[in-house]
């Protein structure tokens, strides 16, 4: 390495900063961001090797496993529980590559947190916990830019009511009330006057003098 590169990083003020950048960039905060699936990669894994152990063949537990994750896909309750937990991860994942992107964390190198992200009938909803020296108004700014990171139709972002330092982010993928879903009125059966189909009223007998 040059002289001149260390002494530049020798004597820049922010070192310590850019070390804890490479530290928050780490395995282990690989590992923390991949955590879901790699609790679910080891609890597959273990099924697995038990039922190994137990039967004596590889064969059987890897057909129950999969007959198990075909029931889950094909029963409609499961698939739309599966289906919603996978975009959940999804943009958890999206959000925080954009939170890095956008350069919205602190000078350490420190992301917001999201303690807790959920499918929602319009898409996904996260709760994020800044750090000290975010502002709400920065990640409102990057709304559009969360929506593109995520491939939804639009993003909001809320402040809390009480505590500044907690936001959430409204991920929508689909518009319920959009035109492609129409909701009929239980009127429109109704035949409309004059149609052959409308019922036909008795008169009333005028008034006789």
């Amino acid at each position: 390495m040059p002289a001149a590169e260390v002494r530049s990083r020798s004597s820049s003020p922010y070192a310590v900063e850019q070390l804890a950048v490479s530290l928050n960039r780490s395995r282990l905060g690989v590992w923390w961001r991949w955590r879901t699936e790699l609790i679910l990669a080891l609890v597959l894994l273990g099924c697995f090797v038990c039922g190994w152990w137990r039967v004596g063949s590889w064969l059987w537990p890897l057909i129950i496993l999969g007959g198990v994750v075909l029931v889950l896909v094909l029963v409609p309750q499961s698939r739309r529980f599966l289906a919603g937990r996978f975009w959940a991860l999804f943009a958890r994942h999206r959000l925080q590559k954009s939170f890095w992107e956008l350069r919205l964390h602190t000078r350490a190198g420190r992301l917001p947190l999201i303690p807790w992200i959920s499918a929602t009938p319009v898409g996904v909803r996260a709760w994020v916990l800044l750090r000290a020296g975010m502002t709400f108004e920065d990640f409102e700014d990057s709304a559009s830019a969360f929506a593109v990171a995520c491939g939804a139709h639009d993003c909001r972002v809320t402040a809390s009511a009480r505590r500044a330092w907690l936001l959430r982010i409204d991920i929508i993928r689909r518009d319920v009330l959009g035109p492609a879903r129409v909701i009929r009125s239980p009127l429109a059966i109704i035949p409309a006057p004059g149609s052959a189909a409308a019922p036909v009223w008795p008169e009333r007998p005028l008034p006789e003098d």
